[in-house]
């Protein structure tokens, strides 16, 4: 089976439709897909049910109590059947041959050089077409990784596929009691051995939700504080350049200050402290609204 399409879910009954109206149009069919619950009180268990009956591809259906989307990406890892793992956000679309264009791509690198390349990631796009954050103008399509895009600072959201046997090797670290990590942890650890390959091209359709992640990732990251800095912990380990280990130094004692318990010798200029401080009390006030 060449993909894993994965869905995580909460409470998107009335949105996930989008997900499965894209699946039923692809271009080409070997595919499954995975949702998990993640402690829905919508009818989202009924509608999948609804789903299995009439779709032509593989359908698994699992409901767990919230844990959050990054414990949902480890457990789905559990059961993946597909080559490529594909996470399919329940308030998305895609275009018709998306699996169709990935798959052609990754055909596209050589044989000799296939060992190295763990995922192909392309861009996103919102519904008026422009594209989220910038495109991967300032990427090569070969021979870089995720660390390369990491401290080139490629702004935005971007679609990932990552190689599910690879992918499986670098799951979350969630901290106990924690719902959220950065989705990035994850790759930059599979970027410190293997490339990706960069498309710039938009397959997905995004539309960000008032209450989604992504427009409250500052209350997410502030909250799961233990969990983010072990994501700043390896990306001071892979950063590049000053303006790169001085971001992530400053972000690291950031969001020590919200959990002092995490708090650990690192060194930070007494130039750079305030900073993180004036960001610490920033965020303070955002998570009061």
């Amino acid at each position: 089976m060449k993909f894993t399409v994965f869905t995580p879910t909460y409470n998107r009954a009335s949105l996930i439709h989008r997900v499965y109206d894209s699946l039923m149009m692809q271009s080409i069919r070997d595919f499954e897909w995975i949702v998990i619950d993640d402690g829905s009180n919508d009818n989202t268990s009924e509608l999948i049910e609804s789903y299995k009956k009439e779709a032509d591809f593989k359908i698994k259906y699992l409901y767990q109590e919230n844990k959050g989307k990054v414990s949902a990406i480890n457990s789905a890892l559990e059961i993946a059947d597909g080559f490529f793992f594909l996470v399919f956000d329940s308030d998305d679309w895609c275009v018709d041959d998306a699996l169709e264009r990935i798959y052609s791509e990754w055909l596209s690198i050589p044989d000799t050089h296939k060992a190295s390349y763990a995922a192909v990631s392309c861009l996103k796009i919102y519904a008026d077409g422009s594209v989220v954050g910038e495109d991967y103008n300032r990427m090569p399509k070969m021979g870089a990784s995720y660390i390369d895009r990491f401290n080139n600072r490629i702004k935005g959201d971007k679609w990932e596929c990552i190689i599910t046997d690879i992918h499986k090797k670098y799951k979350y670290d969630l901290s106990q009691n924690e719902r959220y990590m950065a989705p990035e942890y994850s790759w930059l650890g599979i970027g410190c051995k293997y490339k990706t390959l960069f498309i710039n091209e938009p397959l997905s359709i995004i539309e960000y939700q008032t209450d989604g992640i992504s427009r409250n990732n500052i209350k997410h990251r502030a909250n799961n504080a233990k969990s983010t800095v072990k994501f700043y912990e390896r990306a001071h380990l892979v950063s590049r350049g000053l303006i790169n280990k001085v971001k992530v130094k400053v972000n690291l004692s950031r969001f020590y200050l919200h959990d002092l318990k995490v708090m650990k010798s690192f060194y930070i200029s007494t130039f750079l402290f305030p900073i993180a401080v004036a960001l610490y009390l920033n965020d303070l006030k955002k998570i009061k609204r």
